[in-house]
């Protein structure tokens, strides 16, 4: 690898354990914070570090049915000038619920705007269920996901990848609700969030297999990392800038839109991978990781592409964050099925149904959303009919998908066998190779079963003739690095001898493996032995 890729190594060791800390210290400190803000009171609208109203609404805000709307700056609260958030909070700690006060905001677009009498409420359980506790246990279930793959694998450059984004994960969805209340956390939040692109363009290059340039120049790999960190300096810096405080909007949407760029980059990767891999394991992982990553990030990036279309969607966690639950538990099936990052145990496929089942329901759900929006912008109000027909689709739609999804996920489960079937299975039809008299054909066909059944990148056969081996064929980009070898022997009889090189990613065999190998090298030596005697017998 040499000296720059020890280096990068030791970097992303160190670069994944500070996002470890940092996701173990926000899910330790973030209800803290929520709890203890909403004791105050609460004038019916959200902040963001910069005093600028978020987009986020709830039934009943009073700051809302005021007027406050997205994009205007508190500039005076309750007969105060307001330059900082710390300003505000102190202001609005020293008056109580039920309190009503004058506010001043500017706007955006330049101008002013005066509220003479915004009533003070208390926040409500429903509004800290949906925009705290939701995102917070997604978050703690990120965490918890990436702290068993790390640990688990953590060695290697996938395991790191996805361990990563996942702390990256559970750091954006714990402070979720810090950034609109307390702000204790919104710089990490802002790096953590620019930090999810080039999580997904890293992974990516990693997943299944290591792209070709990046094998040949690991360099490649911190390209996106580097975009991330300069996106989320930019974010963190225009916090704090005071002459321009919707400079922070635009940092934010950047790094929202270098996301939805990376989360279409890899469903892109993952379709070719599943379509074009030469190795048959490499697509039917991508299949798996392609069919839960498309669920997972469906209702973000239809969020994210929206204003494309002049519709600006505000951001409801309950609708948009449970189906990204879903992208780390499809790719723990691809480890569980096939080992990708050499992990044991076997992943129970009802935890994956059972999330996608919520998942989509979720999805369905974002029609309340766009329906709402369509009523609005015709009659000017909130109209019911929108929850009418959306459990209408629920009903029509939700079911029929839900069994087309259910058919799609057992087919792909069910034809792909892991390594080990495959190698049992090929064992086991050897009694078809029995009668075939050309050593070499049922050798190379050993030898491509093995090869891409365990994710070998190289390999070969040798075969004895006149008393020596030979190499009759070779796998891949063999250059006489064998880290398996097995012996073609039967009764004392040898035959010669099978091969293989690294595993992608330079990932260990078990002995599970060498076990299954052997046994099917066995049943070859012995189809060999008979193909043998009655060779001599038939001379």
């Amino acid at each position: 690898m040499g000296r720059s890729g020890d280096l990068l190594e030791r970097i992303s060791r160190l670069v994944t354990l500070i996002a470890l800390g940092l996701a173990v210290l926000g899910v330790i400190l973030a209800p803290m914070l929520a709890l203890s803000w909403a004791n105050h009171p609460f004038p019916g609208f959200l902040l963001d570090h910069t005093l600028v109203v978020t987009d986020q609404d709830g039934q009943g805000w009073s700051g809302r049915a005021a007027g406050v709307s997205f994009g205007q700056r508190i500039t005076r609260f309750g007969g105060n000038a307001i330059e900082s958030d710390r300003q505000y909070q102190e202001v609005l700690n020293s008056l109580a619920v039920g309190d009503a006060v004058a506010m001043s905001t500017q706007l955006r677009e330049g101008g002013e705007r005066y509220y003479p009498s915004v009533q003070l409420t208390r926040f409500e359980m429903r509004d800290l269920s949906r925009l705290f506790w939701m995102p917070y246990l997604m978050g703690l279930a990120y965490l918890s996901i990436g702290a068993w793959i790390y640990h688990a694998r953590g060695s290697a450059r996938p395991g790191r990848a996805l361990a990563f984004f996942c702390f990256a994960t559970a750091v954006a969805m714990s402070l979720y609700f810090d950034v609109f209340s307390t702000h204790v956390g919104s710089p990490v939040w802002a790096v953590a969030i620019a930090c999810l692109g080039g999580a997904l363009l890293s992974l990516a290059m990693r997943f299944p297999q290591e792209a070709r340039i990046v094998r040949r120049y690991p360099v490649m790999l911190t390209v996106p990392y580097l975009v991330s960190f300069g996106l989320g300096a930019w974010s963190a810096v225009s916090l704090y800038d005071r002459a321009r405080p919707w400079e922070y909007l635009v940092a934010r949407d950047v790094s929202y839109r270098y996301a939805g760029i990376g989360g279409l980059l890899f469903l892109g990767t993952m379709l070719f991978r599943a379509m074009r891999s030469s190795e048959a394991v490499v697509r039917r992982q991508a299949r798996i990781v392609l069919l839960g990553s498309g669920i997972a990030f469906a209702p973000l990036l239809v969020w994210l592409m929206t204003p494309v279309a002049g519709i600006r969607l505000h951001f409801e966690p309950v609708l948009y964050m449970p189906s990204l639950v879903i992208f780390p538990l499809a790719v723990a099936v691809a480890i569980f099925r096939y080992r990708l990052l050499q992990m044991d145990a076997i992943f129970n496929r009802t935890i994956l149904w059972g999330a996608l089942t919520a998942i989509l329901a979720g999805v369905v759900s974002v029609s309340i959303t766009v329906l709402q929006k369509i009523f609005q912008s015709i009659t000017g109000e909130r109209s019911d009919v929108a929850v009418v027909l959306t459990s209408l689709i629920l009903v029509s739609v939700f079911t029929p998908v839900k069994t087309w999804l259910q058919t799609v996920l057992d087919r792909t489960l069910k034809d792909s066998p892991d390594h080990i079937r495959e190698l049992r299975s090929f064992g086991g039809a050897i009694n078809s190779y029995v009668q075939m008299s050309d050593a070499q054909l049922m050798t190379r066909k050993l030898l491509d079963e093995a090869a891409s059944g365990m994710s070998a990148t190289s390999g070969a056969i040798n075969l004895v003739a006149d008393g020596r081996l030979e190499t009759v064929y070779t796998y891949g980009d063999w250059r006489g690095e064998a880290w398996v070898a097995s012996p073609l022997e039967y009764k004392g009889q040898r035959f010669g001898l099978l091969l293989l090189g690294p595993r992608q990613g330079a990932r260990p065999y078990t002995r599970e493996e060498f076990a299954i190998l052997q046994e099917t090298v066995d049943a070859v030596a012995h189809a060999l032995a008979v193909g043998k005697k009655s060779s001599n017998g038939s001379e």
